[in-house]
């Protein structure tokens, strides 16, 4: 969890317009949940999404 949120925090936030509103900041936030779930690659976690790791390749 850990190295999740420090990529959430240090590629996605910090590469990120910055949001003018809440619900900007909402919205950025649920696609960045989304980016790191099911589409960002990690060698750490043996190139499979955070998805792929935790529920198993299948899934």
């Amino acid at each position: 969890m850990e190295h999740w949120w420090a990529d959430f925090k240090s590629i996605w936030l910090a590469h990120s317009p910055q949001p003018q509103t809440f619900e900007d900041l909402e919205q950025l936030v649920t696609e960045g949940i989304d980016y790191f779930t099911h589409s960002f690659i990690s060698g750490k976690r043996n190139d499979l999404t955070a998805a792929e790791y935790r529920f198993g390749k299948a899934n």
